[in-house]
């Protein structure tokens, strides 16, 4: 898909490289915190303004990480002129109003996985960044740590050969509370939207898109997953065996097998330290990265590149592969039996 360029009438168009990016935060909860460690961590970073339902909490937020300004409410942020970024982490629920708010705006967005709750919600995320003419990117900070790109580097040699197999993980133990953003249909639930995107990201990294999809799992008494094992079988004869779940706390680890041999990824595998690759009668190879600072830093270089080059969206990440994840959940789902409210009607 060829990149379709900002208008040139952005105001962060064509501007130097010594610029200073200004971001908003929207949403106060953990992964916001962590975020907002890693911008500390970019140069041309700048953190200008916290936004939450609660001034109360946008405050407290803000204060305790030397934010100077809040907002109590998501739409307070989009009106704030001094704002060119902001970095949605708001529940699954919101992502596409809150998104589509913050472009409609004249913010650049980066949001958090997953990026919407369907495929319907995500093709209209997009076409508002492309109406609006300003970036939005799906934050699969994965793509962009080191042990990724060496990893990808890796495989770019084809030392394994024909790949047959991959194999991912991810699971832990949550909370049982109904009301838990995990168990609750109405905010986005489900293991295999927070979970299992890592998963996913992780098989089309390997061996690219997938031709048919298998699904079996459990769901809570309200409907949303909470154990799930998903097939996806490719063109060339190779599969991929994937599971998420919240009921168990699981190795987290992934595996790429091949014609060659073996590469094995260390838990955690979406945030992992290194890999080994291990070649029929060779000495096995280990690449190792130890992460210096907070890794959600990575993605944000590539943001702010991408704005820099006029574009409404990464070459590396493109929207394309977000529509992709959208759809492969969505048949997840509908062969798990989850449904949300904005789902399509039933055929």
């Amino acid at each position: 898909m060829p990149l379709s360029p900002l208008s040139s009438a952005s105001p962060m168009f064509g501007k130097a490289r010594e610029m200073t990016y200004r971001w908003g935060i929207a949403g106060t909860g953990r992964i916001a915190r962590d975020f907002v460690d890693g911008l500390r961590q970019v140069p041309d970073a700048q953190v200008v303004a916290v936004c939450s339902r609660s001034e109360t909490t946008a405050k407290q937020f803000a204060t305790q990480r030397g934010i100077p300004r809040w907002h109590g409410s998501y739409e307070a942020l989009a009106s704030d002129p001094d704002v060119d970024i902001v970095y949605v982490a708001t529940p699954n629920s919101r992502h596409r109003d809150d998104t589509e708010m913050y472009l409609r705006a004249g913010k650049h967005v980066l949001c958090e996985k997953p990026f919407a709750l369907n495929e319907i919600e995500a093709k209209s995320m997009v076409a508002t960044a492309r109406s609006e003419g300003r970036f939005v990117m799906e934050a699969i900070w994965s793509r962009f740590l080191p042990v990724y790109v060496a990893l990808g580097e890796v495989l770019a040699s084809q030392p394994l050969g024909k790949i047959t197999h991959v194999e991912a993980d991810f699971g832990f133990e949550a909370p049982v509370d109904r009301q838990h953003r995990l168990n609750d249909p109405a905010l986005g639930g489900g293991a295999v939207l927070d979970l299992g995107i890592y998963c996913l990201h992780f098989a089309r990294f390997v061996l690219g898109g997938h031709d048919s999809v298998t699904a079996t799992g459990e769901l809570n008494e309200q409907g949303v997953d909470i154990d799930a094992t998903y097939v996806l079988r490719y063109s060339s004869g190779a599969e991929a065996t994937l599971r998420s779940t919240t009921r168990h706390a699981t190795p987290c680890t992934a595996r790429i097998v091949g014609e060659r041999g073996t590469i094995e990824v260390e838990r955690r595998m979406h945030v992992s330290p290194g890999f080994t690759v291990a070649i029929h009668g060779e000495a096995p190879r280990y690449h190792r990265h130890d992460e210096n600072g907070q890794g959600l830093r990575h993605q944000v270089f590539e943001v702010h590149r991408c704005i820099e080059q006029g574009f409404v969206e990464s070459p590396r990440l493109p929207h394309a592969e977000t529509l992709a994840y959208a759809s492969t959940m969505d048949e997840i789902r509908r062969q798990l039996g989850v449904r949300y409210a904005t789902d399509a009607p039933s055929s």
